[in-house]
């Protein structure tokens, strides 16, 4: 027991550190972050093809035949390998999704606040101020590549380098 548990710490720790350093590298070089990014969903969707294409060999005849999931895995397969032979394309696309989808949210905010202060709710000022707030982040990002290249890079890095930090936190925490 003693030694899982001195396994499970360095694991922990491992790990912790690993996740700082990759986050630091990302905001050394954000570039090829943004492009191993582009890299790593590329992967991931041809592999989630492959994953939604087994059962569709494994169940056939059966009544449980999920017939949606092969135009699911071709169309996977179709964007990831499309992701991973244009890897310039695909690392410029990342950020204009991000902003595409903080302006959809900053959108859907502001008619929500618009609708409290219709009913005379206390603090729908608040919501207006951040989705105004969403709505010009997101604009900046589309008239600026770079500033949305830098903008999905720090969150990228940010989310290692916290994720490291709570990977040895919790390695110190629970295995004292």
């Amino acid at each position: 027991m003693m030694n899982s548990m001195k396994t499970l710490r360095w694991t922990l720790y491992l790990t912790g550190v690993i996740l700082i350093l990759l986050g630091l590298w990302s905001l050394f070089y954000p570039l090829e972050a943004l492009l191993s990014l582009a890299i790593y969903l590329g992967i991931g969707l041809c592999l989630s093809g492959v994953n939604h294409l087994l059962p569709c060999f494994s169940l056939r005849g059966e009544a449980l035949y999920p017939r949606w999931f092969l135009f699911l895995g071709i169309m996977d397969l179709i964007v990831g390998v499309l992701m991973l032979t244009r890897i310039g394309l695909t690392a410029f696309m990342i950020p204009m999704v991000v902003a595409a989808w903080l302006c959809w949210i900053g959108l859907v905010r502001l008619v929500t606040c618009i609708r409290l202060r219709s009913l005379h709710l206390r603090g729908w000022w608040i919501m207006l101020l951040s989705s105004l707030a969403l709505i010009a982040c997101s604009c900046a990002m589309f008239l600026s590549p770079l500033v949305g290249w830098l903008s999905v890079v720090a969150i990228l890095a940010s989310t290692l380098i916290a994720a490291g930090a709570l990977n040895i936190l919790e390695g110190r925490m629970i295995f004292r």
